[in-house]
């Protein structure tokens, strides 16, 4: 915990409150929190976190509101594909005109891969950048 917080306030990134979608992978589980505009990007993103830790769904924490007003995601199959190749304490957090997602590697195939499910996910008007976790 004292790890996490420390990385909290060092890190060169946006706050943790107010993230319109925040998605956590951590514990043998992956957090889902914010909102999303409807049922089906909702289940889509569940899915992918269920398919991400085969198929144990009791470890996704989904906390995520529908509110027809929430912040668009542009393809919710790439949020999804995103979910299931991400990596214990990967972070990622959208605000409306930008976000982050903390990876281990920033020059790893993973990442390379996580970089453009990111854009597909959220579409070129959000700036999406990838950070470095400690």
């Amino acid at each position: 915990m004292v790890l996490a917080v420390a990385w909290h306030f060092m890190a060169k990134t946006p706050q943790v409150t107010g993230a319109a979608l925040e998605i956590r992978w951590h514990g043998n589980g992956i957090v889902l929190q914010g909102a999303v505009r409807d049922v089906a990007t909702q289940r889509a993103l569940a899915e992918g976190a269920a398919a991400r830790l085969g198929g144990e769904t009791d470890q996704v924490v989904d906390w995520l509101d529908i509110v027809p007003s929430a912040l668009p995601v542009a393809d919710a199959a790439a949020l999804a594909e995103l979910i299931r190749l991400g990596q214990e304490g990967w972070h990622l957090q959208r605000r409306p005109k930008d976000g982050w997602l903390a990876v281990q590697s920033l020059s790893d195939d993973r990442s390379t891969r996580a970089r453009a499910l990111l854009r597909s996910a959220f579409g070129p008007e959000v700036s999406m950048e990838l950070v470095a976790l400690p």
